[in-house]
């Protein structure tokens, strides 16, 4: 008698299947996303473009990303991630090799906007992409593995772009990972199955039990989707999380793109040293992350383990701003704002299913992360205005403090709301 196919089953296969390639692809859209903070520094001394402007450059990215997180999204349902994704890589790719071919500083701007336009589809795309396939049960962690290459890209770009600068130059940092992009977008389109129903690696029976189980959340969602929409713009709770992401991811992106710049100007070190500085400044982040994620997955509490990152973070850019011209104790700072940027990820995405229900979370979920990854142009922005304002970084620091403090003020504000779901109290 054949042995019965349980939706457990089902799962361990896609574990191996579908989250692999997503996380490569994140790895490499995170290069070319950021790698523009490894050759701010040459940039500004080969081509004289001011650090307010390269502030704006790595920001205005995330103008373009905004404008087409929600028509990207909409194509990947309606044609199918393989085929999107596979475009939009290529296309981001591309625009990223020519971010290394620039002259003035416009073209600087047109690419980089570009470049965000094209991988605006990306993220909310493969959110949606792995809806398709993990039942809630196995959502979150797929995605929390997803975002795990968040920190990864940092670490192996570190000492990668700092070896590309110093053996072949900066421009071949945007030509090698833009590349990458390329090259990975025929082969995302002949890996990647866009729903189960296509998926020639599972069987028969293997299809049904994960279908059956999919479209069973799905009716049930349906059922509470009418009015979602208005019901969670509406809601207080979705304008404070919105709020608590753009103030983080102010701080985020700020302190990402900017730390290669930080310790390069600091210090006597080459580009190659300056990147391996950067990655042990991650790898120690990436640890807290994952430490912090399981303690708060561990007790189920979600708000002070949101809000404690960004305490340690708005700390460390204390130390920052107190000792900017000491390296050890700026390290100290780098680290803790590093922490600070990356301990709460996943607390964080815990709380809109606490406050909220069904849909109404969902969509807040797409809401909050639009309007937070605004932040990704504001934080950059600031710091290279201040630096070229100040000839110092000092007052990004306090900057850095402000949005810190504001984000963790509104995280424990949530206390104030009633709770749909149970947490623990520590």
């Amino acid at each position: 008698m054949a042995q019965r196919v349980t939706i457990e089953d089902v799962v361990h296969k896609l574990w191996g299947r579908i989250i692999p390639l997503v996380f490569i692809l994140y790895i490499i859209a995170f290069f070319d996303r950021t790698n523009i903070g490894f050759t701010i520094v040459p940039m500004h001394q080969e081509l004289g473009f001011s650090y307010a402007a390269l502030g704006l450059a790595s920001g205005i990215f995330f103008i373009g990303y905004f404008i087409f997180e929600m028509p990207g999204t909409y194509l990947v349902d309606k044609v199918g991630a393989k085929l999107i994704i596979a475009i939009f890589l290529a296309g981001w790719g591309i625009f990223a090799i020519l971010v290394g071919t620039v002259t003035n500083i416009i073209q600087l701007y047109v690419y980089r906007f570009m470049v965000g336009f094209m991988e605006g589809a990306f993220f909310p795309g493969i959110i949606y992409y792995l809806s398709l396939w993990f039942p809630q049960k196995w959502r979150a962690q797929a995605v929390a593995l997803f975002m795990t290459a968040i920190p990864v890209s940092t670490i192996i770009n570190g000492p990668l772009a700092g070896y590309i600068i110093t053996t072949l130059g900066w421009r071949w940092v945007f030509y090698i990972e833009g590349l990458l992009a390329v090259i990975f977008a025929p082969i995302t389109y002949v890996l990647m199955t866009n729903r189960p129903a296509d998926a020639k690696w599972l069987t028969e029976d293997e299809k049904r039990a994960l279908l059956e189980r999919l479209r069973a959340e799905a009716e049930e969602a349906a059922k509470r989707a009418k009015q979602s929409i208005w019901s969670a713009l509406a809601n207080p709770v979705t304008i404070i999380l919105a709020l608590i992401y753009f103030f983080w991811i102010s701080d985020f992106y700020a302190v990402d793109i900017w730390t290669p710049a930080i310790v390069k100007l600091a210090t006597p070190y080459g580009y190659l040293v300056v990147g391996v500085i950067v990655a042990i400044i991650w790898i120690i982040g990436l640890i807290w992350m994952v430490l912090w994620g399981r303690h708060s997955d561990r007790t189920l509490e979600r708000v002070h383990h949101t809000a404690i990152p960004l305490i340690l973070g708005a700390v460390g850019a204390a130390i920052a701003a107190a000792f900017p011209t000491n390296f050890a104790a700026l390290f100290i700072g780098l680290v803790l704002m590093t922490m600070g940027i990356l301990g709460g990820f996943g607390s964080f995405w815990s709380l809109p299913t606490i406050y909220l229900t069904g849909a109404v979370a969902a969509v807040a979920i797409g809401f909050v992360n639009s309007i937070g990854n605004l932040g990704g142009f504001s934080g950059p922005y600031i710091v290279g205005y201040i630096e070229t304002a100040t000839h110092s970084f000092v007052l990004a620091y306090v900057t850095f403090i402000v949005f810190f403090i504001i984000a963790t003020a509104l995280v424990y504000s949530l206390k104030l709301f009633k709770q749909v779901q149970f947490e623990q109290k520590v």
